[in-house]
């Protein structure tokens, strides 16, 4: 008796290889582009803020960064600052300041994803006077790239960081209020 050609074992490897299909095909209409922001108002003036925004060292002092294999380049502060890193767990990356202006900063992070994908962050703080406070907006936007399976990532990405930006502004506000806190300088 011959055996049938659609036995268990055809139907089970069969219906993985159309169910990773459709998974691979929903992946491809899934956006890529995500945009969060987040604010806090910090009872300091926009030039106290400034030091903690116009350098990689600034931002590693209330942003989280990896712990190893971090290289500095360019100038000390304002637009060409940068750090890169190589990190056994986030992988390659770097952050640079484009630009610094009196009440804004612009910057950019890269990183080589999953996959070798280059996920790249587009990111812009604007601090706006409120006399001797300021009210400072975080906004960050990003494309993780054409990879179907990060399209399932970004469902969640924009909810995730802007979790992230108002945990770290909200370590921004606890570290200049503090009397103890000195800024760089």
């Amino acid at each position: 008796m011959k055996g049938s050609l659609f036995g268990p074992g055809t139907i089970v490897l069969g219906g993985g290889a159309v169910l990773l299909i459709l998974v691979l095909l929903i992946g491809f209409f899934l956006p890529t582009e995500w945009s969060v922001s987040a604010e806090v108002r910090i009872e300091v003036s926009s030039d106290e803020l400034m030091p903690y925004l116009d350098s990689p060292e600034g931002w590693a002092r209330w942003t989280a960064w990896p712990d190893s294999g971090l290289t500095r380049s360019g100038p000390g502060r304002g637009a060409g600052a940068s750090i890169s890193w190589q990190d056994q767990e986030l992988g390659a990356g770097s952050f640079t300041i484009g630009e610094v202006a009196e009440t804004s900063v612009l910057y950019d992070v890269e990183v080589d994803g999953a996959a070798n994908t280059l996920m790249i962050t587009n990111g812009e703080i604007d601090l706006e006077p409120l006399g001797s406070a300021t009210l400072m907006r975080w906004t960050e936007s990003g494309d993780l790239g054409r990879n179907p399976l990060m399209g399932f990532w970004g469902l969640t990405m924009e909810r995730a960081q802007a979790r992230e930006l108002q945990k770290s502004l909200d370590q921004l506000a606890e570290l200049v209020v503090r009397s103890d806190s000195v800024p760089i300088r």
